[in-house]
């Protein structure tokens, strides 16, 4: 799966600490329904590196596993790795907007969160608990685990 994948990238790289991962959640595609389910799950770690680095060390992951660039909006892609929040911080460039800017309008963002940390606030947007009881995209489902 690639989602396994890239968190295997990831954690080889030596950047991050005390990783932790939540469920993985299937959902329709936001986009063209002509594509298959994705699959989603949130990583939580430490880390040293500033969020603009830490975003060039995942779209290296992207590239690395055959993510290809594409002019169409949220066509189908191998794999899309995001950063949703980094700590309480609010930031924003010509590359990247932290927190998410649609993290509360997805449950494939929230639910992932809240396995991680139930408690989780995202900055000017709210307790994702509380967001996910309103959400605009609220079709997942849990994958099980057979480990």
């Amino acid at each position: 799966m690639q989602v396994s994948n890239a968190i295997e990238a990831l954690t080889k790289l030596d950047k991050f600490n005390d990783i932790k991962i939540s469920n993985f959640y299937e959902s329709p595609p936001m986009g063209p329904s002509n594509q298959n389910n994705y699959v989603n799950c949130a990583v939580m770690f430490r880390s040293g590196e500033s969020a603009e680095d830490i975003l060039l060390l995942l779209k290296d992951i992207e590239v690395s596993m055959g993510r290809k660039k594409s002019s169409i909006r949220w066509f189908e892609r191998i794999i899309d790795l995001d950063i949703i929040l980094y700590g309480d911080l609010l930031y924003k460039s010509g590359s990247l907007t932290i927190p998410h800017k649609n993290a509360s309008e997805r449950a494939f963002v929230l639910k992932p969160l809240i396995d991680i940390n139930p408690n989780v606030f995202i900055p000017e947007q709210g307790y994702a608990k509380d967001l996910l009881k309103n959400c605009l995209y609220n079709d997942i489902n849990l994958i099980k685990n057979d480990e």
